[in-house]
């Protein structure tokens, strides 16, 4: 998992993906369209995928996550029409889909039961490792662009078939039912019970509706930055720099993140997290370019130190047996919002880069209040196999 994990955090088109498209003839509302492709794509996958993972193998789910992503990233890389960056959008939608509640799923129960204790750290431990295959791929990204601004596109490609054959060598992992009954369940009967645990955990719903309209928000500064850098004279060959000194900050913070968690507490972890993404998407509004390319650091940092937290927050009340597709749902229903969220971002971006950033930073500063007020009512909940084990008397 973390050779694949690394192949596929090489990036290296991500520090001028926008300049990459609109290269190819693409504006910028064209490409928030594309993104609203890819998390349409999402939802409309990941539930089928949670449950052929929770009722057949994670594994199988997570090598073909990882095979569709690099059949994406080949299209990406060779398309040259609004018709072919759809279409390599939607697969790596789908890749995508296969990935999530999944491979968090895979991860969570293979640590036994010391799951809850240690999954943020190990979350951030993977986390981290993507995070510095990103710093080396922007780097290089950025120095390739130079030359030509399709070779980025074309080495990620080739990274991403590397992870797709590493995850071919990944164990296998069916869970086993809770009990006969799930055993013998339909799938539609898996996914009600599904959905119904999903909106019965109050803790959950938010965090799936947050946490994914977060990223929505966090995921547009990979595009938002191109037109600000551009406005504050940030030479281009040094974009990758940038790019990559952000994810090794994130790396850094995300490998201590379960120390952190610890010293902090979930609740104050994940709302510092948010503030980093707030104090940073309104820095970037500035015309100076230093306060410019501190803004994008602490945006980034902010986006990759709040997964973890959400991650095992999720994964610690939805039962073993369900993971993957309480997940996929939660993520679903959240993806709704990056649907309509996208185009109003993209339509923003084109009006006015500047003020679209100051509004993404005041959104994600009312998630950040409304995560403490729901962390003060749910967070100390017990967990689903605390609540599942019988009590015992001495």
């Amino acid at each position: 998992m973390a050779i694949s994990t690394t192949a596929a955090g090489l990036s290296f088109y991500v520090p001028v993906s926008a300049l990459f498209l609109m290269d190819r003839g693409q504006s910028l509302s064209d490409i928030f369209i594309f993104e609203s492709i890819l998390v349409a794509t999402i939802m409309l996958t990941e539930i089928p995928a949670g449950l052929v993972a929770d009722r057949i193998d994670r594994r199988f789910v997570i090598i073909a996550g990882f095979v569709l992503n690099a059949v994406a990233e080949i299209l990406f890389a060779s398309s040259g029409s609004f018709v072919g960056f759809a279409v390599s959008f939607a697969i790596s939608g789908a890749g995508i889909a296969m990935l999530t509640g999944v491979q968090e799923a895979y991860i969570y129960d293979s640590l036994g039961p010391d799951a809850d204790r240690a999954s943020v750290g190990v979350y951030g431990q993977l986390s981290s490792l993507d995070l510095i295959a990103g710093v080396g791929a922007a780097v290089v990204g950025g120095l390739l662009a130079e030359i030509d601004i399709g070779w980025p596109a074309v080495a990620a490609a080739t990274a991403a078939v590397l992870a797709a054959a590493a995850a071919c060598f990944l164990p296998s992992q069916l869970p086993e039912p809770e009990d006969a009954e799930q055993e013998l369940e339909s799938a539609l009967t898996h996914l009600a019970t599904g959905i119904r645990v999903l909106f019965t955990t109050p803790i959950l719903l938010y965090v799936a509706v947050a946490s994914s309209a977060s990223f929505v928000l966090f995921n547009a500064v990979f595009t938002l930055n191109q037109p600000l850098f551009s406005q504050a004279e940030i030479p281009v060959a040094v974009w990758g720099v940038i790019g990559g000194g952000a994810q090794l900050v994130a790396a850094l913070y995300n490998h201590h993140a379960g120390r952190i968690e610890h010293a902090l507490g979930r609740k104050y972890a994940l709302f510092v997290a948010m503030s980093f993404g707030v104090v940073g998407f309104i820095l970037m509004a500035t015309p100076q370019a230093p306060l410019v390319i501190l803004g994008f650091v602490l945006v980034v940092l902010g986006m990759n130190a709040r997964g973890p937290i959400t991650t095992a927050v999720a994964n610690r009340v939805i039962p073993r047996g369900r993971r993957a597709t309480v997940l996929n749902v939660a993520s679903s229903i959240g993806s709704l919002v990056g649907i309509a969220a996208n185009p109003v971002i993209g339509a923003g971006a084109d009006a006015s880069t500047t003020l679209t950033v100051v509004a993404i930073g005041g959104v994600l500063l009312v998630v950040a209040v409304t995560w403490i007020l729901v962390a003060n009512r749910y967070l100390d909940e017990p967990s689903a196999e605390e609540e599942s084990t019988p009590a015992t008397t001495v």
